[in-house]
């Protein structure tokens, strides 16, 4: 029996959007091309959600494996465009709302830069007094799919694997999940979710 629901929160209940937001900043196409390569579409944006080294750190790597041309265009990313890189979905917010009504626990479960995850949940988390629990990877310095991340929130939270489903957009997130005994599923959209959890549910 389904107790608590986990739910990723990029492109799951925030949509990520740092191509709009490099195209906001005044890039042109083959710049925002460039940007996003050496930042959100690079492995080392991976490095900004594990936390262990500073932003500073991980942006300065960014620049060195960028051309020239393209590192002013990063630190304006980061300098101005932090604060926009997110907007909550706007079923987010009573989806969760609901969920707890029906007498469900809701956790968090997400890769996040821990500097970032605060100014975005000042910002744009309209969903964040909906969750009774949270774990991010920048403050436990481990990101998905470490099977060590959901351990610290079963732990964290006292929750049985069998008595959750999680749902994340991306595949490796959710084997991992699988392979510790949680019931998860893979995010498309808000609707095929939606409809996959409730047969969950059900069950």
């Amino acid at each position: 029996m389904i107790k608590n629901i986990i739910f990723d929160i990029g492109n799951v209940l925030v949509h990520f959007r740092p191509e709009k937001v490099m195209a906001e900043l005044g890039m042109d196409g083959e710049t925002v091309k460039a940007v996003m390569q050496a930042t959100a579409g690079s492995p080392l944006w991976s490095e900004l959600d594990r936390g262990v080294m500073s932003e500073a750190e991980v942006v300065a790597l960014m620049k060195q494996h960028a051309a020239e041309a393209y590192r002013g265009c990063i630190d304006l990313l980061f300098e101005k465009g932090k604060a926009d890189l997110v907007r909550s979905y706007p079923y987010a917010a009573p989806w969760l709302r609901e969920l707890r009504g029906r007498g469900y626990k809701v956790y968090l479960l997400s890769n996040y830069p821990k500097d970032i995850f605060e100014l975005h949940a000042r910002l744009h988390f309209t969903f964040l007094p909906y969750v009774d629990g949270k774990i991010v990877s920048g403050y436990v310095k481990v990101i998905k799919p470490d099977p060590a991340i959901y351990r610290i929130l079963l732990d964290t939270y006292h929750l049985e694997a069998d008595e959750c489903a999680f749902l994340d957009d991306m595949e490796p997130n959710v084997v991992a999940a699988e392979k510790l005994g949680i019931h998860a599923l893979r995010f498309i959209s808000y609707e095929d979710a939606r409809q996959k959890l409730e047969a969950l549910l059900s069950l």
